[in-house]
């Protein structure tokens, strides 16, 4: 059986590196080589700033091609062996076959499990790499950690407002707010409203610096306000790559998975809509995973008779991702607009596929 499964193996190998070869060629033709001829001819790029960049967006776009890969090394070998009647000579031996689909769904586990790791480790830094060579090249300025008018609010537990922030900049590089009020909340209504120059990171807490604090107390007892030139504001947890996060200073594509979770519970504890930012952190699961499905799904699909050609095999691979990934996009809205669990959004193609891959192997075994 050790045998059997190097044989099936090897049958995948050739096929699974041509998908990526063919379609990472495809992918980096339609857009990204325009992108680069863009920048080297409109924009007199230096080539070797233009290869690093390529360098940087080849990972981001190698990974996208192992589920169709995976699909199309399994219709390809299963085809070859149905071709030549070796599938009919295996099971004449005793091998059934679906003891034959055993090696290829161990391939497809494991690149599922390498797709998340190089989406995790590798695809979110050279993502950011990449967009800020464009940036400092375009603008001649490094990407700005700064952002104009941060506004943070915090929920309590029963979905009152704890407190409001707002600070006239941030800037992420000095750790710094500037311009800062601090409103605080008290069942439903604001106790004290605290304002100063500036505050710092210091300690793992804000230190607000130069400022003033006028507490309301209820009744008709009068507003005291206390100044001061640094006060301890330790009922802001939020850090300063917490506020990097919340202030969109990165795409979802640069984020790793801790820091998208990290931005997700950020935003659910300001009562913002997280529907889409969880969509997008199932998917980055479900989409490697889709590897395991097409294993599933390309080796009943490859005994079919006359599907033994790599043209016909690369067609039917295109027209199964195409469908794939419509019911993806279809999903994710849905997800996003709260109408089903973002789970199960990001999840459904490949349990619709799943579905469809279970059915096929049991009527081929059959």
């Amino acid at each position: 059986m050790k045998r059997l499964d190097s044989y099936i193996l090897v049958e995948l190998l050739g096929p699974f590196l041509f998908g990526v070869a063919a379609f990472s060629s495809i992918m980096i033709g339609s857009n990204l080589l325009f992108q680069l001829a863009r920048y080297l001819v409109e924009l007199s790029m230096p080539l070797h700033l233009a290869l690093k960049i390529f360098s940087f967006e080849l990972p981001g776009i190698i990974v996208l091609t192992f589920p169709m890969s995976t699909l199309l090394s399994t219709l390809l070998a299963f085809g070859r062996l149905s071709g030549n009647s070796e599938i009919i000579a295996f099971q004449a031996s005793g091998v059934s076959f679906l003891r034959l689909v055993v090696p290829v769904l161990i391939v497809g586990l494991l690149v599922s499990f390498f797709t998340i790791y190089v989406n995790e480790g590798i695809v979110p830094v050279a993502k950011f790499e990449s967009r800020r060579l464009v940036y400092e090249f375009t603008h001649n300025s490094k990407i700005p950690a700064t952002q104009e008018h941060l506004k943070i609010s915090q929920l309590t537990k029963s979905g009152e407002t704890d407190y409001l922030l707002y600070a006239e900049k941030f800037d992420g590089e000095q750790l710094a707010l500037y311009d800062v009020l601090y409103v605080d909340y008290e069942d439903g209504r604001y106790v004290s409203l605290t304002h100063a120059e500036k505050a710092n990171w210091l300690d793992n807490q804000w230190i607000f610096l130069n400022g003033e604090t006028q507490h309301f107390p209820e009744g008709d007892e009068p507003i005291v306000t206390v100044k001061f030139a640094q006060h301890e504001m330790k009922d802001i947890t939020r850090s300063p790559q917490m506020l990097t996060l919340s202030s969109s200073q990165k795409t979802t594509e640069e984020l790793t998975l801790q820091e998208l979770r990290t931005l997700i519970k950020d935003r659910e504890e300001q009562g913002r809509d997280v529907n889409k930012l969880l969509v997008n952190y199932y998917q980055r699961f479900a989409i490697p995973f889709s590897c395991l499905i097409f294993a599933l799904i390309g080796a009943p699909l490859g005994l079919q008779p006359n599907r033994s050609g790599s043209s016909i095999g690369l067609g039917l691979s295109i027209i199964v991702i195409f469908i794939y990934y419509i019911v993806l996009t279809i999903g994710g809205a849905i997800g996003q607009t709260g109408l089903i669990p973002p789970l199960l959004a990001a999840w459904l193609p490949n349990l619709i596929f799943g579905i469809v891959g279970l059915g096929l192997n049991y009527k081929v075994s059959n």
